[in-house]
């Protein structure tokens, strides 16, 4: 059977994961999660993706403490074993959300070392912290109607 397919998204979810700032593996294994639609353990992620087990355990972790996937098990088995966690798009969103909040933070740190005889300047910066902070919480209201909409429908997000 030709699966060029799912290896041409697997690698689109690197590429993507890559771009947005994080490691192009954990979005190859999150994209393995997403397609394969079942658990794998480690060493057979490690073997599906051609990565070290190692590589596999620090991506995953990385994705675990984003709640994108959930580390599970299975009788009999010592292994432990990841899937997709419960509304990772949702998780996706609320990263984005507190990325934004503290850039908001930051910005706003750096606006208070203005003084006031920057006038123009200074409101330019306040305007960027704005920006960020009104991005933030666009994007946790989004998550919280995205959570809605996906407990209200058949299925639509894991």
């Amino acid at each position: 059977m030709d699966t060029s397919y799912v290896d041409a998204f697997i690698e689109l979810m690197g590429v993507i994961s890559q771009t947005d700032g994080a490691p192009r593996i954990a979005g190859r294994i999150f994209g393995l999660l997403l397609v394969e639609g079942r658990p794998f353990a480690l060493d057979e992620m490690a073997q599906r993706l051609s990565i070290s087990k190692a590589s596999a355990s620090t991506n995953a972790r990385l994705l675990l403490h984003t709640g994108m996937i959930r580390q599970t098990s299975k009788p009999g088995d010592r292994r432990d074993y990841y899937e997709l966690g419960q509304k990772p798009y949702s998780r996706m969103i609320e990263t984005i959300s507190t990325r934004m909040r503290r850039s908001a933070a930051q910005v706003l740190e750096t606006e208070a070392l203005f003084p006031d005889s920057a006038g123009p300047a200074k409101r330019r910066v306040r305007q960027l912290a704005d920006f960020y902070s009104g991005s933030a919480d666009f994007f946790a209201n989004w998550a919280s109607h995205f959570d809605e909409q996906a407990d209200n429908s058949d299925g639509a997000q894991p």
